[in-house]
This record gives structure tokens, C-alpha cells and sequence, in this order.
């Protein structure tokens, strides 16, 4: 005979089997409770994502070529410019080279010379300022179409028919070229007084060359003619003046050397009449303002020194070169232990920018950027990665320098995703998706979960 059992004596069996299995859970719990030492975390996919990650780091830049705080280190340890050239650039040499044709003209004021969006001067109108001298006005031809002494101030500006226009004293003069000098330079009165000049918009001042003014789309186009051993090279800000005072005057020479070489590989440009500009684009030149650093110009000497030891005449002086010809190279600030080959932060293969260690920049006094951490949340991961949250990040690809080349991200489902890339590319990446909107470099070290 078939067992029959009735609705009630079903639901007591369902009701025994819960009893059942939560005995076997509490069990389960009891013993995990146990061998975590009485302590129960949470084990849902919720409390295992945490609120943000921090990245840590080394280094500050791009990567290829000198480090500014390596190259420091390696002038305390004794090596002369030279050498520290060397060293950084592969096969490269720091040969005594003739300077001809020295006289470099520098973008103070105006569009950017390769017309990129972001970059130049876009105000249709500026102004010159001379003080502490006498000053002069004159066209192309040399005519003298203004004089006086004293601090003066020209309007800069353009007419319709993009001819330059300067206003001084109320009176507007106008050609397709106009020069404005001041006393104390080789162009106007070399035994006067000493005078300087300022530009509204550019990065400094001026007590060598002189400034000429032409009209380039419809705006103010101002260049300072220097001669490139002394008059320009005094000016350029691109390394501490103190560190000659602190063993490192050898790093300032080498610096020195790279800036001029640098110069050398760049022909005028007709549109902008002009070699180099005045910042980042090319160089930071800051003139007088450089020059004449510290009181009593004790920094801006200390520059001068090192600038001087790496000329022996007006038209000759050290100059970087691989295979007998003056280079472009480039440098910054520090590295995370070792520089990076060129074609792993950008694209093309530079032969003498090329990885080599660097166990220099991190020892080197006064380095902030020895270690670092950078702050990424849980919102900017996601949005970085593409996933519906991210449980942990690590670095799965380095570069032969160390540089960060993929970041895995792995979620709570255990889905991954990537983001990968050239070194400065990474750099660029991950460094806007963070708190702080940018990131010292690529050289990422550790990324650990918080909160």
C-alpha cells in the first residue's frame, strides 16, 4: 500500500530539511569563526570592492634620455659633464665643435610656430617695456624712427593690412618689421647704461639682443636676437642654479652642452622668424630674469660659470653628437631607477636614447619625487577600466625601464580588463582618472586597495 501523506505532514518534512541545513551552516559558520580567531568578515561581492586604490611611484617625466636629478647625483660622485653625457646617451660625445652662425633668434611673443591649438599667444595686442637706459625704434633698413631714455612702454599691435604697428609717445609707427633696442647691448650703445626689456606675456626679461616685432596672423610676433654660447645659454632656466653650489656644478654643464645642441638642429623658421621658443615647446628661456638670479646675482653667476666652461670661444664649445653631428636630446627630471629607450614612450627609435640604469636620480639630495603615491577611487577605476567595479589592479607589463606598459584590473565576478600602452601614454591615462588629474610618471612600483 502506497504511503499517503497529507498537506500538513509535507510541510512539517520542508520544515525539518531548513532546520536541517541550518545546522549545517551554523556549523560551517562556527568553524570559520574559529580559525579566523573569532572575527567574521564579510564575504559578499559588495564589501570586497574597495573605496579607492593608491598608486605608488618614482620618477617625475617622460623618461628618455637625462635625468636632471641623476645627472645632479652623478656631479657629486665626481664625474665631469662628459661623463655624465656619456653615460645617458648612448653612444654619444661631448665634442668641441665649431658654433658658426651663433646668432639665434627666440620666440618671446606670438602663435605657435607649428600652429598647434593650446600653445602661443593668441592676444592681438602686447607690450615692450625698457627701463633703466636709453632705447631706440627703428625699421628694417636700420632708420632710426624713435629715440629716448628712461622706462618707456610700446604698444605692440597689427593693422588690417597685417603690417606690425608700434605706439610710443602717442605717435604710431608702422612697417612689415620693426626694431626696438636699449642701451647696453652690442646692437645700441655697448658702453651705456645697462637697460632691460620686457614683453607682457612671455617668461622674462631681457638685458642682451633685441627685440623685433613683425605681424603673423593677426598677432604680434616678437623675437630676441642673442647669440647662442653666452646671451642665450645665460638665459636658460631649465636646471637649479644651486646645485653648482652643492658639487653639481658638472650637472649644470652638461645641461649647458644639451641646450646648445639642441639649438643647434633647429633651422629659422620664416613664418615666426625664429629658432626656438621661449618654453617647454623647446626651451625654457628666461633671459635676464636668469641670469641676474639671487641677490647680488649669486645663482645667476653660479649658471654663467658652468656655461662658460663648456665654451672656449665666441664660436666654439661643447656640443652633444652621435656619428659627428649635433643632436636633439632630451631630458627630465628624474627616474624610478632606470631611464627608458625612446621607442617605448613614444614611437620612433633614437639610437643614442636608450634604456641604461639610473641608480643615480633617487639617491640625489632634495629629490621629492624619489617616491610618490597618487590617489585612484573606486568611480575613477571603473571609469579607467570599463568594469561594473574593480576588487584589486596590478602592473602585469613593464617596459625595459621598469615603466608601467599594462595595468590589469580584476572585478569582483573575476572579469578582467586592460589598459596598455607606450609609457608616457600610460602616464597620461591613468594619471587623469586620478584625484590629483595627473601623475609624475610611469614607473608605478605598487597599486594597493584602501577602504
Amino acid at each position: 500500500m502506497a504511503e499517503v501523506r497529507t498537506r500538513s505532514e509535507g510541510a512539517r518534512s520542508r520544515s525539518g530539511a531548513r532546520r536541517r541545513w541550518r545546522r549545517v551552516v551554523a556549523a560551517a559558520t562556527s568553524a570559520l569563526v574559529a580559525a579566523a580567531g573569532g572575527v567574521l568578515t564579510a564575504t559578499s561581492a559588495e564589501a570586497a570592492v574597495p573605496s579607492s586604490f593608491t598608486i605608488a611611484g618614482s620618477g617625475y617625466g617622460h623618461g628618455v634620455g637625462m635625468p636632471q636629478y641623476g645627472a645632479y647625483e652623478m656631479a657629486r660622485r665626481g664625474s665631469a659633464s662628459w661623463d655624465v653625457l656619456a653615460h645617458y646617451y648612448t653612444g654619444a660625445r661631448a665634442a668641441w665643435k665649431t658654433t658658426t652662425g651663433n646668432n639665434i633668434l627666440v620666440q618671446v611673443y606670438g602663435k605657435d610656430p607649428a600652429g598647434r591649438s593650446g600653445y602661443g599667444d593668441t592676444k592681438t595686442t602686447t607690450t615692450v617695456t625698457v627701463r633703466g637706459g636709453d632705447w631706440r625704434l627703428a625699421n628694417e633698413d636700420g632708420t632710426t624712427l624713435a629715440t629716448g631714455s628712461g622706462t618707456e612702454t610700446f604698444a605692440v599691435t597689427v593693422t588690417a593690412g597685417g603690417r606690425s604697428r608700434i605706439t610710443v609717445n602717442g605717435t604710431k609707427y608702422y612697417d612689415q618689421l620693426l626694431r626696438i633696442t636699449w642701451s647696453g647691448t652690442r646692437y645700441y650703445k655697448p658702453s651705456g647704461k645697462t637697460a632691460v626689456a620686457t614683453v607682457a606675456g612671455a617668461h622674462g626679461s631681457y638685458k642682451h639682443g633685441r627685440l623685433t616685432a613683425t605681424a603673423r596672423g593677426g598677432v604680434p610676433n616678437l623675437t630676441n636676437d642673442v647669440l647662442l654660447n653666452t646671451e642665450y645659454l645665460y638665459g636658460i632656466a631649465e636646471m637649479p642654479s644651486s646645485w653648482g653650489l652643492n658639487g653639481g656644478l658638472s650637472a649644470l654643464a652638461a645641461q649647458a652642452i644639451t641646450a646648445r645642441s639642441y639649438v643647434m638642429t633647429k633651422a629659422v623658421d620664416p613664418d615666426c622668424r625664429c629658432n626656438v621658443v621661449d618654453d617647454v615647446r623647446d626651451q625654457y628661456y628666461s633671459g635676464w630674469a636668469k641670469e641676474s638670479e639671487g641677490t647680488g646675482a649669486k645663482y645667476g653667476k653660479v649658471w654663467k660659470k658652468a656655461v662658460d666652461a663648456t665654451t672656449s670661444s665666441r664660436t666654439r664649445a661643447r656640443v652633444l653628437t652621435y656619428g659627428g653631428k649635433a643632436v636633439a636630446a632630451h631630458y627630465f627630471s628624474s627616474s624610478g631607477g632606470r631611464t627608458a629607450r625612446s621607442q617605448d614612450v613614444w614611437s620612433s627609435t633614437i639610437p643614442y636614447e636608450q634604456s641604461v640604469s639610473d641608480p643615480y636620480s633617487k639617491a640625489a639630495p632634495g629629490n621629492s619625487y624619489a617616491s610618490w603615491t597618487r590617489k585612484l577611487t573606486q568611480a575613477q577605476a571603473r571609469a579607467l577600466f570599463g568594469l561594473a567595479d574593480v576588487q584589486s589592479i596590478k602592473v602585469s607589463a613593464k617596459w625595459s625601464s621598469g615603466q608601467a606598459r599594462t595595468l590589469t584590473a580584476t572585478s569582483s565576478t573575476g572579469k578582467t580588463a586592460t589598459v596598455t600602452g607606450k609609457a608616457d601614454a600610460i602616464r597620461s591615462k591613468v594619471g587623469a582618472r586620478t584625484t590629483a588629474g595627473s601623475m609624475p610618471a610611469a614607473w608605478i612600483t605598487k597599486i594597493t586597495a584602501a577602504g
